[in-house]
């Protein structure tokens, strides 16, 4: 047998893994929201609605997989195209296709506590606590207001002590960070706690740099491995399709990790393809591609 790569699909180039991927066909397909299923828009393009069906309907496993919180997603979910399972909160609640909750990873109280009482020394990032299906923040303040508007869910109240929260797990905490100082020393802090920071950011809030604080030993890699086991499928039969730094934990567990053409070098160097650019039709590009895989028909043509 060849120890060659099979040849790259169509419209794909070579990221940075291609010497490790091995063409296996994907049974559970992965999905970044945004930068790669969204680039400001509420819903998916229609060409990449009908790109997901085409795969669902071969009977491949397509999910999502985010930093965002579940309800946030619901006018995706209810496009009735992504089977799942889906990875909510970079990794920390796993679930079905049918919204039962298959792995929930959340983070302890007195990390919470610390995570705050860093904020408190800060005038340049503010911090969210995720709960159930809602989310308090530390602060109001107006330079965060964009974040909300991208998920289309408010505050529920503000959180100083995790006491606030009466005994109410903690799924993840985020970091909305107003500029690249602010996240660096936030990604330090949390570090320091035993939490996990998941760099992210959206093309629809450029001005803003995202956290996703998690356990830590929480990531979009642990949780799309837990959607895997949850569906009896090993890492071979996996795909991942993302842009962000938060992905590349994913990209080093799946057997076929795609960079979207936007994604920085660091990225793209842990992927084994790249798609071209979002408003190029990268994700359909991608999508496609991995539709080659599903069904056995010949690369690059």
């Amino acid at each position: 047998m060849s120890d060659r790569p099979p040849p790259l699909p169509s419209a794909l180039h070579a990221g940075g893994r291609i010497a490790a991927w091995r063409g296996s066909a994907p049974r559970y397909i992965a999905c970044d929201v945004d930068g790669t299923l969204l680039s400001g828009e509420t819903i998916p393009r229609a060409e990449v609605l009908a790109a997901v069906a085409r795969l669902r309907d071969t009977g491949v496993h397509i999910g999502i997989a985010t930093g965002r919180m579940s309800a946030s997603l619901d006018h995706i979910l209810a496009t009735g195209v992504f089977t799942g399972p889906h990875v909510f909160h970079n990794g920390a609640l796993i679930r079905d296709g049918r919204g039962h909750d298959v792995l929930v990873a959340g983070v302890e109280s007195a990390q919470v506590d610390a995570l705050l009482a860093f904020g408190r020394t800060r005038d340049d990032l503010s911090i969210e606590v995720y709960v159930d299906e809602e989310y308090l923040s530390d602060r109001d303040d107006p330079r965060a207001a964009a974040h909300a508007e991208l998920l289309g869910i408010a505050p529920a109240g503000q959180i100083t002590h995790s006491s606030d929260l009466e005994g109410r797990p903690v799924v993840k905490c985020v970091v909305v960070a107003f500029d690249d100082d602010a996240a660096a020393a936030a990604a330090l802090a949390a570090s320091s706690f035993g939490l996990e920071p998941g760099l992210a950011s959206s093309p629809a809030t450029p001005h803003l740099t995202y956290l996703n604080v998690t356990r830590g030993d929480v990531d979009k890699g642990s949780g799309v491995a837990a959607a895997a086991r949850h569906l009896g499928i090993d890492a071979q039969g996996v795909a991942m399709l993302g842009d962000e730094r938060n992905d590349v934990a994913a990209f080093r567990f799946v057997g076929t990790a795609i960079a979207m053409g936007d994604a920085d070098a660091h990225v793209t160097a842990h992927a084994h393809l790249v798609a071209p650019r979002y408003h190029d039709g990268g994700t359909v590009a991608a999508l496609d591609a991995l539709l080659q895989l599903a069904t056995q028909r010949p690369l690059g043509t």
